[in-house]
């Protein structure tokens, strides 16, 4: 019994980390879409270096939005409400996944101040009635 605790701690602290892992996975998407985004809407950035690389990768993130079609700007770009969309998922996400980590950060806490073979037992009530009679 003195290894539940450990045991259920340490599965925590996996989970924790995987989710730490997702979390930094998400706003890394989050910061790619949103150079795609300004990319885009800003017609001379064209000529930045890694234009290219970043539209790229970040189509297979936008791959189901993209039957929404982009808007016009006036600075010769366009507005892409699909990456746009998938940001807004990618921040959802990220926030989901933050509020999940620290649940099973608290969890885990829990777990290493619960007493290993420490049963929860009621106390004994016959002993006080003795002691205030005495007084």
């Amino acid at each position: 019994m003195n290894e539940e605790p450990n045991v259920s701690n340490q599965v925590y602290g996996g989970l924790t980390t995987i989710i730490r892992l997702l979390v930094f996975v998400s706003i890394a998407v989050g910061i790619l879409l949103l150079a795609r985004i300004i990319f885009l809407f800003f017609g001379s950035l064209k000529t930045v270096p890694g234009y290219g690389q970043v539209v790229t990768l970040t189509d297979s993130f936008i791959g189901p939005l993209k039957s929404i079609a982009p808007i016009k700007t006036p600075y010769d770009g366009i507005f892409d409400i699909a990456a746009t969309g998938a940001l807004m998922i990618a921040l959802v996400l990220e926030f989901v996944l933050q509020s999940v980590q620290g649940y099973l950060e608290r969890q885990s806490a829990r777990a290493r101040k619960a007493p290993a073979d420490a049963p929860a037992s009621a106390p004994d009530l016959s002993t006080i009635d003795d002691e205030l009679v005495k007084k």
